[in-house]
């Protein structure tokens, strides 16, 4: 199989798995929703020492209701992106079983991150929860984060692996 081939079928591969992983995440009953949010929860729990129940439909909210983490809050679709980015602009740069390998480390790399982010989103965004503007802040506290993120990882990996001559370099 040609390089160029092998290429086109990682790439519709990544795509039909982020797809999947949207559908997923879209889609995930109860139970595994619980399991999913709670690193978010617990981050909260410790950094602000509230408790935090979880209520199937919702997910995990304060004690008096003033807010709540739910399916959104997982930063599902910025997993996906960041999945897709690293995967397919670096494929390249891989063959064969290497390639495998990337995939992997991409999809495991792009949830650490996607965890990490959206903890550091929701730790970040509850002190302005009775803001009159909340929902704006929380969508520009996580819009900042997710997109400082991405270029991070880009440069990050970029630096690592090493860009093309026709490519700058950072």
């Amino acid at each position: 199989m040609t390089d160029k081939v092998q290429n086109i079928l990682f790439y519709f591969l990544t795509v039909l798995v982020g797809l999947y992983l949207i559908y997923g995440f879209k889609t995930t009953q109860d139970a595994v929703l619980k399991i999913l949010l709670y690193p978010h929860a617990k981050a909260a729990e410790i950094f602000y020492n509230i408790p935090l129940v979880y209520t199937n439909g919702i997910g995990y909210s304060s004690i008096d209701c003033t807010f709540n983490i739910g399916r959104e809050c997982m930063g599902y679709h910025f997993i996906v992106l960041m999945f897709l980015m690293n995967a397919c602009m670096f494929a390249k740069h891989f063959n064969g079983f290497h390639k495998a390998l990337w995939f992997i480390t991409c999809l495991v790399g792009a949830a650490a991150a996607g965890v990490l982010i959206s903890c550091i989103r929701i730790v970040g965004s509850i002190p302005f929860v009775t803001h009159e503007k909340f929902a704006l802040l929380h969508s520009g506290i996580g819009i900042s984060l997710y997109f400082a993120a991405l270029a991070a990882s880009y440069i990050a990996v970029n630096q690592l692996i090493g860009s093309d001559d026709n490519e700058s370099s950072y």
